[in-house]
């Protein structure tokens, strides 16, 4: 299994996610990362009750440090209030913001076409890296020629 550092699948809530899609939001927040590249591809896996692939974005940046400076350097385009953005880093010592362009929304993949990717395909808790084979497969689901 050949892994791809700079192909990734994200979960995002539904409103989160159409924030991203109508480019109202460009930053995600998130509590905790692994290491990303710059450059990365974000294949965004919109949870329950979607539960699809819907689109793919460009991480040109990562915003890192303590909750107040994430916000203060990424709020106005984080698309959540700033007692959102309290309540879900609450007990957090580090924020990370990541920086989106290149937003494309395409055919929704459901389920059972991710299961053709991967057998045991679960939506991931924070992110994970997708195969060559799988970054390809999901390019073809959702941008048919």
């Amino acid at each position: 299994m050949t892994l791809v550092d700079d192909e990734i699948l994200i979960s995002i809530r539904p409103s989160f996610a159409g924030a991203i899609f109508s480019g109202s939001k460009t930053v995600e927040i998130r509590r905790k990362i692994p290491a990303i590249q710059l450059g990365a591809r974000l294949w965004i896996y919109v949870t329950k009750p979607v539960g699809e692939v819907r689109g793919v974005a460009r991480i040109i940046d990562i915003v890192e440090g303590d909750p107040d400076a994430v916000w203060h350097a990424c709020g106005s385009r984080a698309g959540l209030a700033r007692s959102d953005f309290n309540d879900y880093l609450r007990g957090s010592a580090k924020a990370y913001g990541l920086v989106l362009q290149e937003v494309k929304v395409g055919r929704p993949v459901s389920m059972v076409a991710l299961k053709t990717l991967r057998a045991n395909f679960h939506p991931p808790q924070v992110i994970t890296r997708l195969t060559v084979a799988e970054s390809k497969g999901l390019q073809r689901f959702l941008f048919p020629a």
